[in-house]
């Protein structure tokens, strides 16, 4: 895992070894143990690494093939790149290190650009062929590795793991984007290509983009999830049974595949399905001992460390848990703000950078469960929009009307939210106000804070839903969350707070064979009724009883409702003022303050779009507006 800047300068000019030099060294965390740098003539790559797989300095970045003529820098994993390498030596090349990094260089040599769809793993890749002149960016299938370049035609195209070394030297303006603030404003993230700064553009997963001189960039896609899930339309479907044993057998693959490793590997564990299948498969098939991270809260509602606990004697594995106060999870938050140079408004992201900080005392590598919510649907929205395709069809949208209007008299504000969204046009618009984010209470405070919006931020979820009328309205749903919401908001949570810390972060359920079997079963197979991750836990049973499956999922998140009335109740009021948020442009400053007095009323909770405004609000100080956001070389 590492961190890649690099230049190219379309005017000629000779890319500044110092300003390079500053840039990669702004992702010194993301990469400790070595840095790496070249620059010839209008050509300057940059590396920053985190010592995975060959240590020795046979492994160090840039690299080249053996003429010298392709170079690269990389960040991630190639799981598949001993058989790669395999090929590759039987069709003649020659290789100088042991490393992945080294079999994606040759790959390209081989097989052009048709390489990337041959690699099973988590990276972003540039590559400079001096042969052709050109320089190629591309990423992996989900995003877990991110990758944002800056075009200024005819001047230069510059590229980074993250967004702040694309500010260093000036010629990338430090303005925001009106149409990603709004973005993000609306589900939490910055969907799509763009980035909170304008000017800076993100390469999407499964997409390799092409910079060729005097040509406008092409970007390509290489693999889609939408065909994979629309496969399923014309696949005969298996049994369930059979669909168990299957999966058993893909994810067994896929978590053997991620435990190379030349340095010690561990796993998250929070005691739902998700991370412990990962960590059953990591103990049935590791021939190290397995260890896991656990981090827990002292307010009972969000403390899954118990069951944690329970897992792992269960499992024989040695857990680790670290239960947090809340002054120890908000000290994260100037760590938080650093490490999101695009903000991202889960505040879940504190405990996830807790728990990357505890894993990183004892291993360099952790494998999680990310991604199996989506494939294999353990949201509970999931299961009420499926419910609610039946209930549209059956009761007319009149009737539905007068039981929202009743919504009001329930006590249960779960079930309260559920009724309100029942007047929903159709089961995709009921899809686009539930979830992350975009759920009720965001759609609502959204109308405070961007005032004349013609949408709430369920119609481009909605309209995503109905331009999928081969798939049910739940499956286009899930694919929707697959495709936006995982790379843009989850696994950038993943990625920025385990990067931090210098630790790396590895997800079996993204594996494409994983991800192409979940999205061509049935919905049955995945979502019925009250049951979610059906085939997830038909596999679990194999290793856990039941009553260590079968039980409410909590998620991973933090009780900041609660800290904003205490701990951060006047940082909150400070950073809400009219006068900041005056300066981000495209949010009202009175709205702002009308939905802060609406939720202090206790007439709403508006928690996670205050959140989205307070973390908003630090990352301007950090990056855009204070003096001490200037990074070296500014």
């Amino acid at each position: 895992m590492c961190g890649i800047v690099g230049e190219l300068r379309l005017d000629d000019a000779a890319v500044d070894p110092a300003r390079l030099t500053a840039a990669r060294d702004l992702l010194t965390n993301r990469g400790p143990d070595d840095a790496g740098l070249r620059v010839v003539g209008p050509i300057g790559l940059g590396h920053r690494r985190l010592s995975i797989i060959d240590l020795s300095p046979a492994g160090r970045m840039p690299m080249s093939n053996e003429t010298d003529d392709v170079w690269s820098v990389f960040n991630g994993e190639i799981y598949n790149f001993v058989a790669l390498r395999e090929e590759l030596e039987r069709a003649g090349h020659v290789f100088k290190s042991h490393t992945d990094s080294e079999v994606a260089i040759h790959a390209y040599e081989q097989w052009g650009t048709d390489c990337f769809a041959k690699f099973d793993g988590m990276f972003a890749i540039a590559i400079w062929d001096a042969r052709t002149r050109r320089l190629v960016l591309a990423r992996d299938i989900t995003g877990e590795k991110p990758l944002y370049y800056a075009h200024a035609p005819g001047r230069f195209v510059k590229f980074a793991s993250t967004i702040a070394p694309l500010l260093v030297g000036g010629e990338v303006a430090r303005a925001i984007d009106p149409e990603s603030l709004r973005s993000y404003l609306e589900l939490g993230f910055v969907a799509g290509d763009r980035a909170i700064v304008a000017g800076i553009r993100k390469v999407e997963p499964a997409t390799f983009v092409v910079f060729d001189q005097g040509k406008p960039p092409v970007a390509t896609a290489y693999w889609s999830l939408r065909d994979a899930a629309l496969a399923r339309t014309t696949t005969p479907a298996t049994s369930l049974d059979d669909a168990t044993d299957e999966l058993h057998d893909v994810l067994r693959a896929s978590v053997r595949s991620r435990l190379v490793s030349d340095v010690p590997l561990g796993a998250f564990l929070s005691g739902g399905v998700d991370s412990s299948l990962v960590v059953a498969l990591m103990a049935e098939t590791s021939a190290r001992a397995v260890r896991t991270f656990t981090i827990g809260f002292r307010e009972p509602e969000y403390d899954e460390s118990e069951y944690a606990h329970r897992v792992a004697k269960h499992l024989g594995v040695e857990n680790t848990t670290m239960v947090l106060s809340a002054d120890e999870v908000l000290r994260e938050l100037d760590a938080i703000t650093k490490a999101f140079d695009e903000p991202m408004a889960d505040f879940s992201a504190l405990p996830s950078l807790a728990v990357a900080r505890l894993a990183r005392r004892h291993v360099t590598v952790a494998l999680t469960g990310d991604g199996a919510d989506e494939a294999f649907g353990g949201y509970r929205y999931y299961g009420a929009t499926r419910a609610f395709e039946t209930f549209a069809r059956l009761v007319p949208r009149g009737i539905r009307e007068r039981l929202v209007r009743a919504a009001p008299l329930v006590p249960y504000a779960r079930l309260r939210r559920a009724i309100a969204r029942a007047r929903a046009e159709d089961p995709a618009d009921y899809f686009g106000h539930s979830g992350f984010y975009r759920g009720a209470t965001a759609a609502q405070g959204f109308h405070h804070v961007v005032p004349g919006a013609a949408a709430s931020p369920a119609a481009a979820v909605a309209a995503f839903v109905r331009s999928l009328p081969e798939l049910r309205p739940t499956e286009a749903g899930m694919l929707w969350d697959a495709s936006q919401t995982l790379p843009g908001a989850w696994l950038t949570k993943v990625d920025r707070s385990t990067m931090a810390v210098g630790l790396e972060a590895r997800a079996p359920f993204l594996a494409r064979s994983v991800l192409e079997l979940a999205f061509r079963q049935p919905l049955d197979h995945r979502v019925r009724g009250n049951q979610k991750k059906i085939l997830l836990r038909r596999v679990l049973s194999r290793y856990l009883p039941r009553d260590l499956i079968d039980r409410p999922k909590q998620g991973f998140t933090a009780p900041m409702k609660a800290w904003f009335a205490k701990e951060l109740r006047e940082e909150l009021h400070d950073r809400l003022t009219t006068e900041r948020m005056s300066r981000l442009g495209g949010v009202s400053p009175d709205g702002v303050q009308a939905l802060l007095a609406e939720h202090e009323a206790g007439r709403a909770d508006h928690t996670q779009l205050l959140w989205a405004l307070f973390h908003l609000d630090r990352w301007y100080d950090e990056y855009m507006g204070s003096p001490k956001a200037r990074v070296p070389g500014s």
